[in-house]
């Protein structure tokens, strides 16, 4: 098991870059994560183009290196946790066989059950 340094901080700091290049104007990180969050925010349109595109490009870019590791959206079920589900929800065309966790407190969750398991099993935590 591995992780990858791909989420929602990684593709705003991609955001402002590129923008930057772009416009030669800064943008803040306010503005990036309304648009992460809820998918619009109150801008320029052209600027608001420009957020998006670059999202819609790292969205793509996350699934291509989930199918360099195995990943079959036809085949498999795929649970999108955290930061990373408003992402998806706005900048992916989801399917059906892709679940939304929107419990904030998921990843706490599954800690803590892995964590009974373990102690029920005699194993040190």
């Amino acid at each position: 098991m591995f992780t990858e340094k791909f989420g929602t901080y990684q593709c705003t700091l991609a955001i402002r870059e590129a923008f930057m290049q772009k416009t030669q104007r800064e943008i803040n990180d306010f503005t990036i994560e309304e648009v992460l969050r809820t998918g619009t925010t109150d801008i320029p349109s052209a600027d608001l183009k420009i957020i998006k595109a670059i999202a819609t490009e790292y969205v793509k870019d996350i699934f291509r290196r989930l199918r360099e590791h195995g990943y079959d959206e036809n085949t498999m079920r795929l649970y999108v946790t955290g930061g990373g589900g408003c992402l998806v929800k706005n900048f992916y065309k989801a399917n059906d066989r892709m679940v939304f966790v929107d419990d904030i407190c998921a990843a706490a969750k599954g800690y803590e059950y892995l964590a009974e398991i373990q102690a029920s099993a005699g194993k040190s935590v």
